[in-house]
């Protein structure tokens, strides 16, 4: 009974596959991340972080804003279906307000048959109705993004680590991605933001 309780605390509670997982190959995005002065940081915490399944307490991002992105390099092409946001427990956060709140996440439309798809499945599958979030994050490289999903991480919630589902619309339209970018658009009233770790989850592209 022990050992059974043991291994149902250690279980991952999320259940699902994370593509953004830097052991497996996942990468950051330089080009489409937010660069910020560190030379007042007595120690760096950069957006490698939040690739990571560590989730001590100064393994983090550190936002010296309330706003930025990360690009994210997925290994292989997949068709996104959800996202999950891990933060500490409000417990023994150093500062609860630094979690982030409302995030949007992008994916870089690549490839002349996604771009065609995306054409075809926009007006019957109401692909616009994400239209009013923009045309993508603020830095882009030149890219074209399609938001996947608006969300917000709430600190009072009974659990730390918190999925949100990718738009269906964007699901039936079997758009697959690469690269993805999450937008921090606010925290929840902090000078400053901490990005714990992101996952993103889907079904594997087939060669």
């Amino acid at each position: 009974m022990i050992q059974k309780a043991v291994r149902s605390a250690m279980k991952d509670p999320v259940g699902r596959r994370d593509f953004a997982l830097a052991a497996d190959g996942a990468r950051i995005t330089p080009l489409l991340t937010s660069s910020f002065d560190t030379a007042d940081l007595a120690v760096e915490r950069p957006p490698e972080n939040i690739l990571d399944e560590d989730l001590r307490s100064a393994s983090y991002w550190s936002i010296p804003d309330n706003h930025g992105q990360v690009g994210i390099k997925v290994p292989v092409f997949i068709y996104p279906t959800n996202i999950t946001i891990d933060h500490v427990p409000r417990e023994i956060a150093a500062d609860v307000r630094q979690a982030p709140r409302s995030m949007i996440l992008w994916g870089l439309l690549e490839g002349k048959g996604n771009k065609e798809r995306y054409a075809v499945a926009r007006e019957p599958l109401g692909v616009s109705r994400l239209d009013a979030l923009g045309d993508g994050p603020p830095i882009r490289a030149g890219g074209s993004f399609l938001p996947l999903a608006s969300i917000e991480y709430a600190i009072d919630a009974d659990f730390h680590v918190q999925t949100f589902a990718v738009d269906a619309s964007v699901v039936a339209s079997r758009i697959y991605f690469g690269v993805f970018v999450l937008e921090l658009r606010s925290n929840w009233g902090s000078p400053n933001s901490r990005l714990y770790r992101v996952r993103i989850h889907g079904e594997e592209v087939s060669p």
